[in-house]
């Protein structure tokens, strides 16, 4: 029997929360220590499992400083401190000692649970060194995953549950301190193995679209008032790219022949940039393939396309299923485990018969399923941190001989030297989410933060020439970290959290860098944010799918 093969692209980011030697928020190394770790844990389970890994090296930047102990957040101080201190500053660790989704990493332990009660209820306020350090314990127990708890250690401190020594505090210090520094040991040990391949987006994880042209918003979103003047450096989109295979090669000493765009995010000028940079594939959302070219048939989605720009360059991409992405990334993680497999193996059933129906067996031999979503963001909202999810779908999808699981680099390869691949020689402008920019340009915020972006670009330009080497790296670090982005994410009424204020401060703060670095007053625009009062307060946070906002994104 023929196969269906589908390929899995697990996008692993978090922005650069680092003032110094502290990250302002803790998501870099919880989500390492619940997620990162977890996902290449499982796949060893399956050694016929084959997955892409996408990571953002400004994600793996911060990584290696927390292995290193150079880097730290408030939620890990709080977690280490002599339990004695606690009770000196109550309320500081409360305020930590409760993130994460409750119903899936609180409730189910009941320790835990009772500590959250108290703190809900103000019986904290009677604790004793012994309620402290308990929380303590719990705040590292409840961001581990599944295959972390399983490690005897582990498992023995779950099992006691409560009165936690300091020796057991350190034994999740120490656990946690292995997790941290052996996330690109996994990958590249998977890597080395056949088992996966490990992909990049561009170093800080802009929008590649809007850094080549910020007019691109005519075609793409053409209600949004445009900024004026526009932001048009194409060469920052390709340094982001080029610095990112290099720093990611430096890391795994694996040349990354793959890019995700930050968000999904392409146009024919981020494609260019790309293929510029040496990488052979890239993906997008299978909307954007909808808006480019008339579907001759529903399946003829499943299957690379070639993009070829006038001059020649060519480039493999991938378009994911929209609706078998969002199923994990939004929907399953209320559904028993059994039933979300039995689920998304019929979805891919009905594709296979929708392609032997439409386009003939001979079709399987290039077509692919491409399934990409976020690796974080999803499984605290999942039973066992996705954990009996993950299994029960890898050992369905490596025993059903209908399907097979495969490396996007191997068919991008094969793409690109077969003649049978269609070739697209122009791709509508957007992104995964909703094919728009929106998010990122389309509010009066949004447009205040990329001029205030743009003139420290236009007077880097300037100035480059009379700085020195180190000015000149610095300056242009600062703002190509300014590009990202997960700023211009926060900004706008989208999305409100707690914390949105901190991305409005590291933004500006990044950016004053920059004109110091020049030798040159910031304006002193950059002193105020941008943010009004009332957007950055907001108590609710929220995360889209690519359709509709449900959940906290980098937030938990």
């Amino acid at each position: 029997m023929q196969r269906l093969r589908v390929a899995f692209l697990w996008h692993f980011h978090q922005p650069d929360y680092r003032r110094g030697k502290i990250a302002l928020l803790p998501w870099v190394r919880l989500h390492a220590t619940k997620d990162y770790a977890e996902l290449p844990a499982i796949h060893r389970e399956f050694p016929s499992l084959r997955v892409t890994y996408n990571v953002s090296p400004i994600l793996v930047e911060q990584l290696e400083e927390y292995a290193a102990g150079q880097l730290s957040d408030e939620h890990a101080v709080v977690a280490s401190l002599p339990e004695h201190h606690c009770a000196a500053q109550p309320e500081h660790v409360i305020g930590w000692g409760f993130i994460g989704h409750a119903p899936r990493m609180i409730e189910p332990f009941d320790r835990y649970r009772a500590l959250w009660e108290d703190a809900q209820s103000g019986k904290w306020k009677t604790w004793s060194e012994h309620q402290w350090l308990d929380l303590q314990v719990w705040m590292r127990l409840a961001w581990l995953g599944t295959t972390t708890r399983e490690i005897r250690s582990i498992a023995k401190l779950l099992e006691k549950g409560s009165s936690f020594t300091a020796d057991d505090r350190a034994v999740t210090i120490a656990i946690e301190r292995e997790l941290l520094s052996s996330l690109m040991v996994r990958l590249r040990g998977l890597a080395a193995a056949g088992l996966a391949d490990i992909s990049c987006s561009p170093y800080y994880h802009p929008i590649l679209p809007l850094l080549c042209d910020t007019d691109i918003v005519a075609t793409s979103d053409p209600d949004i008032e445009r900024l004026e003047p526009r932001f048009a450096w194409p060469e920052d989109a390709l340094e982001q790219l080029r610095r990112a295979r290099a720093y990611i090669e430096q890391q795994v000493g694996i040349s990354p022949r793959g890019i995700w765009p930050s968000e999904g995010s392409i146009s024919d000028a981020a494609l260019a940039a790309i293929a510029r940079s040496g990488a052979e594939w890239t993906a997008s959302d299978q909307a954007l393939l909808e808006r480019s070219i008339e579907l001759p048939c529903t399946s003829w989605l499943y299957q690379p396309f070639v993009w070829e720009s006038s001059s020649g360059q060519r480039l493999t991409v991938f378009f994911r299923d929209h609706a078998l992405s969002d199923a994990i990334g939004f929907v399953y993680s209320s559904w028993d485990a059994h039933s979300a497999v039995r689920d998304f193996l019929e979805r891919l059933d009905a594709i296979r018969t929708r392609i032997l129906d439409e386009q003939g067996a001979a079709f399987l031999d290039r077509a692919v399923v491409t399934v990409i979503l976020d690796g974080e963001n999803c499984w605290e909202y999942y039973e066992s941190n996705g954990a009996p999810f993950l299994r029960a779908l890898y050992g369905a999808l490596t025993s059903d001989e209908r399907f097979e699981t495969v490396l996007l680099g191997e068919c991008a390869r094969r793409a690109l030297d077969s003649a049978d691949t269609p070739v697209l020689r122009h791709i509508a402008p957007g992104s995964w989410i909703g094919g728009s920019f929106r998010i990122w340009i389309g509010d009066e915020e949004d447009r205040s933060a990329w001029s205030l972006l743009r003139q420290a670009r236009h007077a880097f330009e300037e100035q480059k020439h009379s700085l020195t080497d180190f000015q000149r790296g610095d300056a242009y670090r600062h703002i190509l970290a300014a590009e990202g982005s997960d700023w211009f994410w926060w900004f706008g009424p989208e999305h409100r959290a707690a914390f949105r204020s901190v991305f409005d401060e590291l933004f500006r703060e990044h950016l004053r860098m920059a004109w110091t670095a020049m030798g040159m007053d910031a304006p002193a625009e950059l002193t105020q944010p941008i943010m009004s009062s009332e957007s950055a307060s907001s108590p609710w946070g929220a995360m889209h799918p690519a359709t509709a906002p449900t959940r906290s994104r980098h937030g938990g």
